[in-house]
């Protein structure tokens, strides 16, 4: 079948809307930080539960702010797993503390608890260090919460979420983000929702907020802080996208419903427990990403589709293959990392798409996996 339009990666769900928002802003005179960034911070508390919401400048900004709030610091060790974006990773190094990266499990590409248990008990021998575990919800999927709390409370670790991709996951009722001291979301145009670039801090501790909130503005004469604010065009994007969200994650169930349907009989690849067998996952998914088999070469795979104008790309990174973590970081086995790195292929997923795109992106996944294999 010719392909008519080109299908891309991710788009933001925009209308006039946003549109609107962001020439009252630019009519009103006031850009930064303001009453849409309150506006959109009041939104996400209130979709969350959450009894606090600090809007700041990116999600790596947040996990700066997080991680400075919480007080890691130098000699302190943080548990995060290889595969994933490195934010966490590179600011636990920027902070001075040591990076340990644990593997992932290939059913739902989330730490591993035995692999995360087992080096964390092999570390806790020397108190002359905090123990921080940062378990992040890949995708959305939410992670194995209740094994990693069990671990963290026998190891006497602080427990805190990388929720970035994860805007609308929830656990036994409970947002994620919220199942621990706090979490962070990214609006980066991936994402569920997008202000351009633009993250969060969410959070129950009203002791924790107050430091968040000092250290995204200057440190308001309390500590030596930054200048992580959001805008106030952000912010009156972002309380848009709150609203549609609802709309945005119905029509990402229909697509993943779809493509659920569509992987099952596809030869050659891999997929995620969430989508094995025809199964829907019961939380919004941020990114459709299957394994490719070892004898099909990925990137070629990722020329060949993108040459039919079907945009996809790698799933992640895995942290522990960076250069400047191989000699910083203590090294563990992250074989299923390395696997997902090399192998993982994202799919087209975001609410402007239907599900005619979903059949085509199928579509042409099959011709191109059967090309490579003749």
């Amino acid at each position: 079948t010719a392909i008519k339009a080109p299908i891309s990666l991710a788009r933001p769900f925009f209308d006039k809307r946003e549109t609107e928002a962001v020439s009252a802003v630019l009519e009103s005179g006031w850009l930064i930080q303001g009453e849409r960034v309150k506006d959109f911070e009041n939104k996400l508390s209130i979709y969350t539960g959450a009894s606090n919401s600090i809007a700041v400048s990116s999600g790596t900004a947040a996990i700066h702010i997080a991680f400075s709030a919480l007080g890691i610091k130098a000699g302190d060790r943080v548990y995060i797993p290889s595969f994933a974006w490195p934010s966490a990773a590179n600011i636990t190094l920027l902070l001075g503390a040591k990076p340990i990266l644990i593997d992932s499990s290939l059913s739902d590409y989330n730490i591993d608890t035995i692999e995360l248990e087992k080096a964390i008990m092999q570390n806790h021998d020397n108190q002359n260090w905090r123990d921080f575990v940062v378990p992040i919800h890949q995708f959305g999927a939410p992670c194995n919460m209740n094994e990693i709390t069990k671990i963290a409370l026998e190891s006497n670790a602080v427990l805190f979420e990388d929720s970035a991709c994860a805007l609308g996951t929830k656990i036994d009722g409970i947002h994620v983000g919220l199942q621990t001291i706090g979490g962070i979301f990214s609006f980066h145009p991936r994402k569920i929702i997008t202000t351009g670039e633009g993250g969060a801090i969410i959070t129950n501790d009203s002791d924790f907020a107050s430091r968040c909130r000092a250290l995204r503005n200057h440190g308001q004469r309390q500590t030596p802080g930054l200048n992580y604010r959001m805008t106030d065009m952000q912010g009156a994007i972002g309380s848009v996208q709150i609203d549609k969200l609802p709309e945005i994650i119905e029509r990402r169930e229909q697509l993943v419903a779809e493509y659920s349907s569509l992987l099952s009989v596809v030869k050659n690849i891999m997929l995620p427990v969430y989508i094995t067998n025809g199964r829907t996952p019961d939380f919004p998914l941020q990114t459709m990403m299957i394994v490719i088999d070892p004898t099909i070469d990925r990137d070629q795979l990722v020329q060949s589709m993108r040459s039919e104008q079907v945009e996809v790309s790698v799933g992640s990174m895995a942290a522990h293959d960076l250069s400047y973590f191989k000699s910083d970081t203590e090294q563990n086995s992250c074989k299923n990392a390395e696997l997902l790195m090399k192998r993982g292929l994202a799919l087209p997923l975001h609410a402007g798409m239907t599900k005619a795109d979903v059949h085509t992106v199928v579509e042409c996944l099959t011709n191109s996996i059967s090309t490579l294999t003749d």
